[in-house]
């Protein structure tokens, strides 16, 4: 069983489950999502990314002693406490960020970053290297909620268009609240590029560290 982990603060089932929703629809992956307390805008600056860290700390040790999963993600673009749950757990650990920006440097060389924030996250920005050729956010678009408002998803399909224009022939995603506007079945009618969405390829990494019968191993990380 995988444990999800959110970085969003809700008590709204829907939203919560929403990515366990995903990988359970699309790949047959059965999850269980829990959220850190008191942060209902999620992580959206370094500040709230240092308020998150002891929580998502904890909630994984709880995950893993209380839930039983056999292995945790992260499902947040900047992979939060990834490295130092790495260190104090014996199950897999893996992040949004990194598992989405490996998907896509296997798939394409010139990448384009849609993400919420003025800067890509640290970690995709190393994994993609030079293949980055472009970022971009929706306009208004700061934090996960705003993804909640009735023009976010226009705002970000310009932003998407945004990237072709820069020259980027792969859009991957930078915040998992993509995925919880269904982002990808909008852009998809109207852009011809690859698309990365970090829930789906959270769920892909996880499909390679599973043995048939129920036996887990653990990965090699890159």
């Amino acid at each position: 069983m995988l444990g999800l982990v959110r970085v969003l603060t809700t008590e709204d089932e829907k939203v919560l489950q929403e990515h366990s929703k995903v990988m359970k629809k699309k790949y047959g992956i059965a999850s269980i999502s829990r959220c850190i307390p008191d942060q209902p805008n999620g992580i959206h600056s370094e500040e709230t990314e240092k308020l998150a860290v002891p929580k998502i700390e904890k909630l994984v040790k709880d995950m893993i002693e209380n839930d039983h999963v056999t292995a945790i993600t992260i499902s947040c673009a900047a992979d939060p406490a990834v490295d130092l749950c790495r260190e104090t757990t014996d199950v897999p650990v893996f992040g949004a960020g990194e598992v989405g920006a490996y998907a896509a440097v296997m798939v394409n060389r010139k990448i384009g970053v849609l993400g919420i924030t003025p800067h890509v996250p640290p970690k995709i920005a190393t994994i993609l290297g030079d293949r980055l050729v472009a970022h971009a956010y929706p306009e208004g678009v700061r934090k996960t909620t705003d993804l909640m408002e009735e023009k976010a998803v226009g705002k970000a399909i310009e932003a998407a268009q945004s990237l072709i224009n820069q020259g980027a022939t792969c859009i991957l995603f930078a915040c998992t609240g993509f995925s919880t506007i269904g982002l990808k079945e909008e852009l998809v009618k109207h852009v011809e590029v690859p698309i990365i969405d970090l829930v789906q390829a959270q769920a892909i990494a996880y499909s390679l560290i599973i043995l048939k019968g129920g036996d887990y191993f653990e990965p090699t990380y890159i």
